[in-house]
């Protein structure tokens, strides 16, 4: 069983991991090629090396300094990069990055970021290759989430897999036969901004009403309890903590957003028929608040096919988006 160990890193935080891959061989060492997850936030950025086998072999963060502007940012990210990877002896594995907000996969840009405004535009992805020195991988961190999904939690086994995010927003990614569903332009399964209620419904972030994200996303969630109890909750574990000490109101949030996201993710799984969907993200740690309802919707539906095989758990892994890019960009160099 692998184990870890905290160490001081440069402002952030650094976790080491260590254990063996199936030929033997210590995967701490740098005769182990391993992938480079970097999950790029509003406030943090992460780092992760994740070797072939899928273990997670070491963890970091730093600041990611938005205002700072995205050459800044680069500069800093190759910096932590060099240290991170002196700690495992080097590596020389491709990169992956996982961006909250709307990519451009094929131009390697941000085209709309609500955590990264300043970056959005800019040509990040090439930058980052040259700052790096290797090939760089870049999608939205949902898409990064869904190959995660396929590639570590289920080992590849299943063949279409379907992920939600649920954190600030709500986002969706899916792999099918070992390809990420990207669609014309990048933007596949924008799951949060698909109507659950119509005409009218919640307000969205996104000025429009009745979206799912305006149910299951976070705001969604404290706005839905505040309305319920006339109490004001800053996170949404407050009113999980809330429901299952009893409280009516708390239960009756987190029903209705297993409700909405029965909506939602039961169009997906007309739509895609994936063999597992997997939550991931803050919110989702509420479990079975919100499956228990969504279940029991999915056991309404009258047409089966799809509804009698698909498999629905939240992670087990955390940090999803980050430790997927890291296995994308692996399995990206292996098919070049």
């Amino acid at each position: 069983m692998a184990c870890g160990k905290f160490s001081g890193g440069r402002g952030g935080r650094v976790i080491l991991f260590g254990g063996a891959d199936p030929g033997g061989r210590r995967e701490g060492d740098g005769r182990v090629k391993a992938g480079l997850g970097i999950d790029a936030g509003g406030t943090l950025t992460k780092l992760v090396a994740v070797s072939k086998s899928g273990r997670t072999l070491k963890e970091a963060s730093f600041p990611t300094f938005v205002s700072a502007g995205p050459k800044d940012f680069v500069a800093r990210l190759a910096a932590e990069v060099r240290a991170f990877e002196r700690g495992l002896g080097g590596l020389s594995g491709p990169a992956g990055m996982a961006i909250a907000g709307d990519v451009d996969p094929k131009a390697g840009r941000i085209r709309r970021s609500p955590n990264l405004t300043s970056f959005e535009g800019y040509p990040l992805r090439a930058a980052v290759r040259r700052a790096l020195r290797r090939p760089v991988e870049m999608h939205n961190d949902a898409n990064m989430a869904a190959y995660g999904a396929y590639a570590l939690e289920f080992g590849r086994r299943k063949e279409h897999v379907a992920v939600v995010t649920l954190g600030t927003g709500v986002g969706g990614g899916a792999v099918s036969h070992g390809r990420l569903i990207e669609g014309g332009s990048g933007s596949a399964l924008e799951l949060g901004h698909t109507r659950v209620e119509n005409p009218g419904g919640r307000r969205c972030s996104c000025g429009a009403r009745g979206h799912l994200e305006a149910y299951a996303g976070s705001y969604g969630i404290l706005g839905l309890y505040k309305d319920l109890s006339k109490k004001t909750a800053h996170e949404p574990k407050e009113v999980a903590e809330a429901a299952r000490r009893g409280e009516r109101a708390a239960k009756a949030v987190w029903n209705q957003v297993g409700e909405a996201l029965a909506v939602g993710v039961g169009n997906l799984v007309y739509l895609f028929n994936p063999d597992a969907v997997v939550f991931t993200g803050g919110v989702a740690e509420a479990g079975e608040l919100y499956l228990e309802p969504l279940r029991a919707a999915f056991a309404r539906e009258t047409f089966r096919g799809p509804f009698g095989r698909v498999r629905v758990s939240v992670a087990r892994r955390r940090g999803l988006g980050a430790s997927g890019a890291a296995a994308y960009a692996l399995d990206a160099a292996r098919r070049l």
